[in-house]
């Protein structure tokens, strides 16, 4: 367990770190549209979108019928703003 929290530190610093380093709004598109699938281009910015909703006051259940998703993926959007470091929220409102 030791190994695998090691391991994600090191990544979180080191994909924190290069985001930090791309100045202009296009060379973050480019970026992320070279290193993530189309899929999970969508499946950030629906998680984006929910937990926006989320923030506002909408139900899990109107998420879900708005997004077309599960209640469950909406769940999981409310746990990370519940639980995360809170900084999704700052970005977010």
């Amino acid at each position: 367990m030791k190994m695998a929290k090691s391991i994600y530190a090191k990544s979180i610093e080191q994909v924190s770190k290069l985001l930090f380093s791309i100045e202009k709004e296009q060379e973050l598109h480019n970026f992320l549209e070279d290193i993530l699938t189309p899929q999970e281009i969508i499946e950030i910015g629906e998680r984006i979108h929910l937990c926006r909703q989320l923030l506002q006051g909408k139900t899990q259940r109107e998420i879900a019928e708005d997004l077309g998703i599960s209640v469950t993926t909406v769940n999981r959007g409310a746990r990370m703003i519940k639980f995360g470091t809170g900084w999704l929220k700052t970005v977010l409102k």
